[in-house]
């Protein structure tokens, strides 16, 4: 459409920071209310708004702006044309690519084989990971979510899709994001997979050493989350280079969730110069359906959420996003007992623990002076005191692990040690089974490391920074006799480690974060496990902990039911006496 020339104005077009919409500032201020209207003229279908910067246009209508004929002298920087350019291409080619997915997934091995017939080595691959690697190197591909369950080998589902993209001559670099647990796994497990043939970098260490592997001329840059940010630039510079041959891939995706997070806008901003793009992770709704929008934002530059108005109320937020994922999303997901039948039964038994006289005193101190002020409040100085009210619930629940972080002269032995005593005596000392517990609070950790020295344990938490350390920790307990007790923090070692040497794991405490502890369900329950495994979670009785624990597993059916899996409960030993005797006859 022509727009008759009224005005001339210069205009500059840049990105909006949230990567949703063109914004166009004119060189001259004045104009910004002419150009809106002649937007509106010129591109009737758009969304065009005002903004403090200028006029934003709706992403969805910036391939019309870049060719457009207005009177206004609009200039383009090449990430803005980039920008428009990679939407232009996914709108082409996504209902195409979302078919022959569907196909694919729903079809038998022999399927993926044939589109896979010129890549050696597949046949090591079981058959969903095969089915996964066809769909992902389909051509016209713009990338795929790999949403498959943790322990289902998504690293080498991944390493075999570069392989079999190199091998076409359609990439030449692969640039990988992992959170810092996982940064030492993915140049092992290429050199397992691959051997030399692929040369990997890892960046991390000083800014000069990050510079050095970044212009190393490895085929696989592998770096975290944080990097990803503070050196932006440096690798945005040589994914240009490459010229459209580079791909991303974000491991452990949900923990680019968030939009107005740095590393989200960073990886979002580094995707625009990658051809295609793989997000990687087995929970990626672990606390709400938003979770899932912007991983597919990586992967599609926001075609399945286009025009969709996501409300801010999660459980309102629910059937919103699970109909455009299933109407118009392109994803994978595979279960473990779906993909690998032979891998052994896991079982859940809840242990309550009557607080020790001191230790319970202080925790209903505590919480009748919270509860005082919850009552005696409004809605509008709560919202002003979260923080503060936040911060005095998360006491409560480190005073149900061990009170000693939040009353100083803290002398009794909390009643969770004195579970563990019997726990762990019978476990590790009569039954010399090797064991993992999980605790979030550090000074737990540190009471459970001395408590059970016997036990030569080893230690993994945010205290032990060295990769080298952690490294060590998981290999003296998954090779070491002597090394029966594995402590850790599931934030900080729920992602990526093998520790199927243990077929038990004792919850002594856990956060809030579904991810963190459905991560660490599958340390033990994983490819390579030959027993059955068995989960002992410990839970102050009559506390918050109780109800706390109940909102992760109503977290975790939640993210289920939003993925579409098949519903499956784990019994525990609770729900099975309940089931035998409402059904008992005498």
């Amino acid at each position: 459409m022509r727009v008759e020339k009224t005005f001339d104005v210069i205009a500059d077009v840049r990105v909006s920071d949230y990567l949703d919409r063109l914004v166009i500032t004119p060189r001259d201020s004045s104009k910004a209310t002419s150009i809106a209207g002649a937007l509106r003229k010129a591109i009737p279908n758009a969304t065009i708004t005002r903004s403090a910067d200028g006029v934003a246009v709706s992403g969805d209508a910036c391939d019309e702006l870049l060719s457009v004929r207005t009177a206004i002298d609009l200039r383009w920087r090449p990430e803005t044309i980039r920008f428009v350019e990679n939407r232009q291409r996914v709108r082409r080619t996504k209902a195409f690519i979302r078919e022959e997915v569907e196909k694919l997934v729903s079809a038998d091995r022999a399927a993926a084989e044939r589109q896979l017939h010129d890549i050696q080595g597949t046949r090591i691959l079981d058959d969903h990971q095969c089915t996964n690697v066809a769909a992902m190197t389909l051509p016209q591909g713009y990338g795929l979510c790999v949403f498959d369950e943790q322990g289902t080998g998504k690293t080498v589902t991944l390493i075999f899709a570069f392989d079999a993209l190199a091998h076409r001559d359609e990439v030449d670099l692969a640039l990988i994001v992992a959170p810092k647990s996982m940064i030492p796994e993915w140049p092992r497990d290429f050199e397992t997979f691959k051997g030399d043939l692929y040369t990997t970098a890892v960046v991390t260490g000083s800014k000069n050493r990050k510079r050095a592997a970044i212009a190393s001329g490895a085929d696989v840059l592998i770096t975290n989350f944080e990097t990803a940010v503070s050196m932006e630039s440096e690798l945005a510079a040589l994914l240009r280079s490459h010229s459209g041959r580079a791909m991303l891939v974000v491991d452990e995706s949900f923990y680019a969730k968030n939009l107005d997070a740095k590393r989200t806008r960073a990886i979002r901003r580094l995707r625009e110069w990658c051809t295609r793009a793989f997000v990687l992770c087995g929970t990626p709704a672990p606390n709400s359906p938003h979770d899932l929008v912007q991983q597919f934002n990586i992967v599609d530059m926001g075609a399945t959420f286009s025009g969709v108005n996501v409300p801010d109320d999660r459980n309102e937020a629910r059937s919103t996003v699970q109909a455009a994922i299933h109407e118009r999303g392109v994803f994978v997901r595979h279960l473990k007992n779906e993909v690998l039948p032979d891998l052994p039964a896991k079982s859940f038994e809840l242990i309550s623990i009557p607080l020790q006289p001191l230790q319970y005193e202080l925790y209903e101190e505590l919480a009748t002076s919270l509860l005082h002020d919850l009552e005696s409040i409004d809605d509008r100085l709560f919202r002003k005191q979260l923080t503060s009210f936040l911060a005095r619930r998360i006491a409560l629940l480190q005073v149900c692990s061990n009170p000693v972080s939040i009353l100083e002269h803290y002398h009794e032995t909390p009643a969770k040690l004195l579970a563990l005593d019997d726990l762990l005596e019978e476990l590790i000392g009569r039954r010399r089974e090797k064991v993992v517990v999980w605790s979030f609070y550090t000074a737990s950790l540190e009471s459970i490391v001395r408590r059970f020295n016997r036990f030569h344990p080893v230690r993994y938490d945010g205290t032990v920074t060295e990769v080298s350390a952690r490294r060590e920790a998981v290999r003296r307990f998954q090779d070491d006799d002597q090394t029966m007790l594995f402590v850790g923090n599931p934030a900080a070692a729920g992602a990526g480690l093998t520790l199927h040497r243990a077929r038990f794991a004792v919850y002594e405490s856990m956060s809030n974060q579904a991810a963190h502890y459905l991560q660490s369900l599958d340390r033990i329950h994983r490819r390579g496990q030959t027993r059955d495994v068995e989960y002992l979670i410990l839970l102050a009785e009559n506390t918050l902990e109780e109800n706390e624990y109940q909102r992760l597993i109503q977290k975790q059916q939640a993210a289920h039911d939003l993925l579409g899996d098949p519903a499956t409960e784990t019994p525990t030993r609770q729900t099975m006496l309940a089931d035998l005797l409402s059904n008992w006859r005498v």
